[in-house]
């Protein structure tokens, strides 16, 4: 019987595993540099309520500094509680972040909404996208920001180097590369224009793609 990407990424996949992964083909890296490029370019006002959805161990903060959370309160969500554990435990690092987690599956989300930016980095890949943007739309009084991977023409596969693991999950349970034309189309659907479009180049030829969709850019 085949398996989900649910149920590899709550009972199979080792966040060890995926950590050493991220880390070694570069996505960690680049995801930590566009988040922090978004929070320093288009800072939310002070006070306002950031949404991390999917946010997994929170790797990112091994290579920026949770510290440029203080100015606002963030809210943390993944379907996994282990990885929400490790990832307060990077956050706490940082004096004065004000942060809570919830265990929520964004296909069946059960927040209320009223954040000025909900941010969701290599999580449309993994659940049904198009349902996934239109809750961070709809929880985003202003903005939402999504990173993608983006492979050369002809690479299909999102995971392409050998692993043995249990990151090979992913040679059955596969997740979807979406097309950046896609994405852009929906978010303009769903009433959200691009500001702003960051590319990382990482291994094997691939990019991160950071779209930052905004109310007031759209149309």
């Amino acid at each position: 019987m085949s398996i989900s990407l649910r149920e590899a990424w709550t009972g199979v996949v080792d966040a060890d595993d995926y950590e050493r992964h991220m880390a070694a083909v570069g996505q960690a890296q680049a995801n930590a540099g566009l988040i922090d490029g978004l929070l320093h370019s288009y800072p939310p006002p002070p006070g306002a309520a950031i949404w991390f959805a999917g946010a997994g161990t929170g790797q990112l903060f091994e290579f920026l500094d949770p510290y440029v959370l203080t100015p606002w309160r963030t809210v943390f969500t993944d379907i996994n509680r282990g990885y929400l554990e490790r990832l307060a435990a990077r956050v706490n690092r940082a004096e004065g972040v004000r942060f809570h987690m919830a265990v929520d599956d964004i296909e069946r989300c059960g927040l209320r909404g009223g954040f000025d930016l909900a941010i969701a980095v290599l999580l449309l890949e993994h659940v049904d996208w198009r349902a996934a943007a239109a809750t961070l739309a709809r929880l985003s009084a202003s903005r939402v920001f999504v990173g993608i991977q983006e492979n050369p023409p002809g690479l299909s596969s999102a995971l392409t180097r050998p692993v043995t693991d249990s990151m090979a999950v992913f040679r059955e349970a596969r997740p979807r590369l979406i097309p950046r034309g896609e994405l852009a189309g929906e978010f303009d659907r769903l009433g959200f224009g691009v500001r702003k479009l960051a590319e990382a180049p990482v291994a094997d030829g691939k990019k991160m793609l950071g779209f930052l969709f905004d109310k007031s850019a759209a149309g």
